[in-house]
């Protein structure tokens, strides 16, 4: 199946999902994404997904009228509220689950010159679709990079400091921002994996040697 067909096939799911409208069919459809989310290979960054859900639980528990359910002080959940938060929390669910498919089966790079194409007529009207998605898929390409970066400079740093608490490693956290940033911007090939330095380089060698023999 091409991208553009999963890309569809994903915004059909997306508008789906706002036909779940109960709690049944919220818990069965948050469930099936969280069995999704911890299947190998998809565990990736599950900490955050699971924090962000529980924050879109709690953050919609509270705060709507109907029958009282459980009351403790000023807070209150109701049925109501309950419903809600179900609902919402597995749309979300759902909506990153799809996300993590999609992204698990086709390249984000692709994804990227899909949507591209996609919106590629609103350079009539100045929009800059070109540079914004060259921009994306090269963000993309350098992220691995970084990271292992990151990790390098930051596990460094831990080793060369005298103190080992929290605070400390904060602190040791912070300074490393801005030299990485500066790094990047100075030069982000030294990030690029090594497979693509060396496509880079042969391209540029065979414009090279094009040119000259004009």
């Amino acid at each position: 199946m091409s991208a553009s067909a999963k890309i569809l096939l994903y915004i059909v799911f997306s508008f789906s999902l706002f036909l779940v409208e109960n709690n049944v069919a919220a818990l069965c459809l948050l469930a099936a994404s969280l069995a999704l989310l911890f299947l190998p290979g998809m565990r990736g960054g599950i900490v955050p997904i699971s924090l962000f859900l529980l924050a879109t639980l709690l953050g919609n528990l509270f705060f709507h009228p109907g029958r009282i359910l459980l009351e403790a002080g000023p807070l209150s959940i109701t049925d109501e509220s309950l419903r809600v938060a179900l609902v919402r929390t597995a749309r979300v669910s759902g909506l990153i689950a799809g996300a993590k498919v999609l992204t698990a089966k086709t390249p984000v790079v692709e994804i990227l010159g899909v949507l591209e194409r996609f919106f590629l007529p609103l350079e009539r009207i100045r929009v800059p679709v070109s540079e914004f998605f060259e921009t994306a898929a090269l963000t993309f390409r350098l992220l691995p990079g970084i990271r292992a970066r990151a990790v390098e400079s930051y596990r460094d740093g831990v080793s060369a400091a005298t103190g080992g608490g929290l605070l400390s490693r904060a602190r040791i956290a912070a300074t490393l921002v801005l030299p990485l940033m500066i790094k990047i911007m100075q030069s982000p090939e030294e990030l690029l994996p090594e497979k693509e330095i060396v496509e880079s380089g042969m391209e540029k060698t065979v414009k090279g040697a094009g040119s000259g023999s004009e």
